[in-house]
């Protein structure tokens, strides 16, 4: 990516130039300031004054990790001080959990330079996901020596930067240093040819409070002003008078068919060439706009090719429009209608005749797209239209009695949506799903006639998934989950993908399938996301879901995360069994985190409110497995007993009640009869998929009673088969010592499964602080475990022996040993290698 041009009226700002100069001579620099503040123009200039700079614009996309890895390679391919053909351009992103290699190989490659580099980030508040947030931090904290990193954003970054402020490492610049100064001001104003007296100036900086955005206006508004210092005199104060009178006076300075232009297309939010020539009858519209884009800013392009105003200039323009002719102002509405509903986007086309007020274009399109656009994610709007409408519309039309109801249903307003539908409806608005949990059948009631539309044809699918699972069909559930997805994406209907994606989620997680539970989760809150849906049926069941993942990912933060997000999106009327489950999930992430014994209290009390509901075996299962280790663990033998007879009134047959039996019996060292329970587990049904580990680890820990190592590997093996495929560490965390020390101690023998057991290894043992080891040391350290000597080693990173040798001594210095197993030893419990 290359720096952005700089506005045509840009002016070099020496001030700002020698204040970034002295902020990126350290490593790390951020830039946080607002929208409108100036920042990437700031920094385009900066950049093209001679520094070698690689650019980056960062967008939502860039949260996949390797795109974002890609385009900063990219950047930095394009610097003039590396040479073509070096180790940069054959360096690709890193595979997942190669990054500290990566960065010791990019460190390497840019060794070359004589200069420092500096690697521009701008929109870093468009990095959202943890991924991509890591990726940035790791960047931030082991950058390699010639690379400076300048990071703009209009939010503090979640990257963790308070240790390298504490180290030096860090500048801080924001919109106070952004802020035009006056001779700022009128260096910007004479580069527009305007004559302006240094008290208006002055006037005019601390009116704006010297805001960039402001500012460029004033100088758009006085360029080949008569009087330029009249024009700046009569600047009133807070930024809406300053964004009319900015607005008033570019209408006065453009040509009238510009001038008229940009009224017309204030009546849009955004609008494309055709859309523009339409609004005002000007075939040249386009090209007027491409021209007062690129010349002054008046207008930006979006991605979408289309132009936008800025939004103080739009309200402004809006309110003329009015002002001047309110019977044009409906006129351009409901051309915008027309058009819109002509191009199929009707969401867009009954905003616009709502705000032309002309209710028979209104009435036939809520008839006849209603529906389909609350479905759609519209609902907002649609609620808008049914408003103008009033009741008596609504009491005249089924389809907008149907649509009104799923717009409550989408906002968790069941009585309301009740009342739109009466006991016809209840199909729609018991969200079947609640059914499920809750363990009713779901009712035998017909939608309310949309004839046979395809929307209509995605909620029937979807039914059929919660009328699957209800009978025990898990698969065939999943099925048909997948295939209303299919049909949901395929027209677009956002409301039904965000439910789709939630039916899958609950269908594969009573399959066991922790990987597709958790993509379809996230899937769907990306979908609520989108729209601004915080409180709508399913997203607190998703933050659930994703919060049982992360407790047996054994990450109990990111666990705790998630059930805080859940009660705020709870909804009147939502199951039973979500309060309960959120308060004992809470439980295990406070006994995961150390306060064992009121963790072990806090599942007991929500237990006992989940005792009196018909739930789902596999929660049940979930429940007990969960708290009866923890009393165990505690020594609380009375409220293990307590769980123990709960599973066998509930769970009878069932792997999970045979783990509980091995587990009272290991604790109190009555082996035989723990062998004896394992044995005929064998047989039994596991409810879960993390069941079969824990039996395979009870089964190590057993052997290990016994000394029999060779059979305790052999378990250690099957239990990390079973859990590698959906992550499941926690039963490991949680497994007795001798069994978490075996794992350790054997690291680096369990062959294809060293990588998933390295990383459960990382959470069982604590990390030695990064500044202890270099990342070419931690490279070096983690080839040492296998069987090839220095010289192979070398040749794999493409260094000398010597180099080797010389990080080896480094290694043994630091940790403390002399020899190459010694150091492999101390690595290893470490989490080091």
């Amino acid at each position: 990516m290359t720096v952005p041009r700089v506005p045509g009226i840009f002016v070099p700002r020496s001030r700002l130039l020698a204040l970034f100069d002295r902020a990126t001579s350290r490593p790390v620099t951020v830039l946080r300031a607002p929208a409108g503040s100036g920042k990437t123009t700031a920094l385009a200039g900066w950049a093209r004054a001679g520094r070698d700079v690689a650019w980056v614009s960062l967008d939502e996309d860039d949260n996949d990790e390797r795109r974002l890895w890609a385009a900063i390679l990219l950047a930095l391919r394009r610097c003039r001080g590396l040479p073509e053909g070096g180790s940069l351009d054959r360096l690709a992103p890193p595979s997942p959990g190669r990054r500290t290699e990566f960065l010791a190989d990019l460190g390497d490659a840019l060794a070359v330079l004589r200069e420092p580099v500096w690697l521009v980030l701008d929109d870093v508040q468009e990095i959202s996901r943890p991924e991509s947030s890591e990726a940035l931090a790791a960047l931030a904290r082991h950058q390699p020596p010639m690379l400076r990193l300048v990071l703009a954003t209009r939010v503090e970054p979640k990257l963790r930067l308070a240790r390298l402020q504490v180290e030096g490492t860090l500048s801080r610049l924001g919109a106070a240093e952004l802020r035009f100064s006056a001779d700022e001001t009128a260096s910007l104003l004479r580069a527009t040819g305007a004559a302006v007296s240094e008290d208006r100036i002055r006037e005019l900086t601390e009116r704006t409070a010297g805001w960039a955005a402001a500012l460029g206006w004033a100088a758009v508004s006085v360029r080949d002003a008569a009087d330029a210092d009249g024009l700046v005199a009569a600047v009133d104060g807070d930024e809406l008078a300053v964004a009319r009178f900015f607005a008033d006076e570019v209408l006065s300075r453009l040509p009238p068919a510009t001038s008229d232009l940009l009224l017309c297309i204030s009546a849009c939010d955004a609008v494309s060439a055709t859309l523009a020539a339409r609004l005002s009858g000007s075939p040249e519209a386009g090209v007027t706009l491409d021209e007062l884009e690129r010349e002054t800013g008046l207008v930006a392009r979006t991605p979408a090719d289309t132009y936008r105003l800025p939004p103080l200039l739009r309200g402004f323009l809006q309110a003329e429009l009015t002002r001047r002719s309110p019977s044009r102002a409906r006129r351009l509405q409901g051309i915008a209608a027309r058009w819109y509903a002509g191009e199929g986007r009707f969401g867009e086309a009954l905003t616009h005749a709502v705000a032309g007020r002309d209710r028979q274009r209104v009435l036939s399109l809520a008839r006849d797209h209603a529906v389909r656009q609350v479905l759609a994610g519209d609902g907002e709007l649609v609620r808008g239209a049914l408003a103008y409408l009033g009741e008596g519309a609504l009491t005249a039309s089924p389809r907008l009695r149907l649509a009104s109801a799923l717009e409550h249903v989408q906002r968790g307003e069941f009585t309301a949506a009740a009342t739109d539908l009466g006991d016809d409806g209840l199909r729609l608005l018991a969200v079947p799903h609640l059914a499920l949990v809750t363990g009713s059948r779901p009712p035998e009631i017909a939608v309310p006639p949309v004839a046979r539309s395809p929307e209509a044809a995605a909620w029937d699918k979807l039914d059929l998934v919660w009328r699957s699972l209800h009978r025990g069909a898990r698969r065939h559930a999943v099925t048909r989950a997948e295939e209303a997805l299919r049909l949901a994406h395929g027209e677009r209907l956002e409301h039904l993908v965000l439910h789709s994606r939630l039916a899958l989620a609950v269908a594969t997680a009573l399959l066991g399938d922790h990987t597709a539970m958790r993509r379809a989760c996230i899937g769907a809150l990306a979908v609520a996301r989108r729209h601004g849906w915080r409180r709508s049926p399913g997203v607190a069941e998703c933050h659930l879901m994703l919060a049982y993942d992360d407790l047996m990912r054994f990450e109990p933060v990111a666990a705790a995360g998630e059930l805080a997000r859940a009660p705020r999106a709870e909804v009147p009327g939502s199951a039973p069994v979500l309060g309960p489950l959120r308060g004992f999930f809470e439980g295990m992430v406070r006994f995961d985190g150390g306060d064992r014994a009121a963790g072990s209290q806090a599942m007991r009390a929500a237990r006992h409110r989940l005792v009196d509901l018909e739930l789902p075996r596999e929660i049940t299962g979930m429940c007990t497995v969960a708290e009866h280790h923890a009393a165990l663990v505690v020594g609380e033998g009375l409220h293990a007993a307590e769980v123990l007879a709960w599973a066998q009134e509930r769970l009878p047959g069932t792997a999970e009640l045979a783990l509980l039996q091995v587990r009272a019996h290991l604790v109190v060292e009555e082996t035989g009869l723990a062998g004896k329970a394992i044995r005929a587990a064998a047989s039994a049904r596991a409810l879960l998929p993390a069941t079969p580990v824990d039996l395979c680890l009870a089964e190590t820990a057993l052997a290990l009673r016994s000394h029999r190592r060779t059979t305790a590997l052999h378990a250690l093996d099957r239990a990390l088969i079973l859990a590698r495929p959906h992550r499941l560490i926690r039963p490991f965390a949680l497994a007795e010592s001798r069994v978490r020390n075996l794992l350790i101690d054997h690291s680096g023998g369990f062959g294809p499964l060293d990588g998933f057991a390295q990383s459960v290894r990382g959470r069982l043992v604590p990390n030695t602080p990064p500044s202890e080891l270099t990342d070419r040391e931690q490279v070096v350290l983690r080839r040492l475990p296998s069987q090839r000597s220095l010289d192979e080693i070398a040749s794999d990173l493409t260094v000398s022996v010597n180099t080797v040798k010389t990080h080896v001594r480094s290694i043994y210095g630091k940790l403390g040993v002399n020899n190459r197993r010694s150091a492999v030893v101390v690595a290893r419990h470490h989490g080091l290698t």
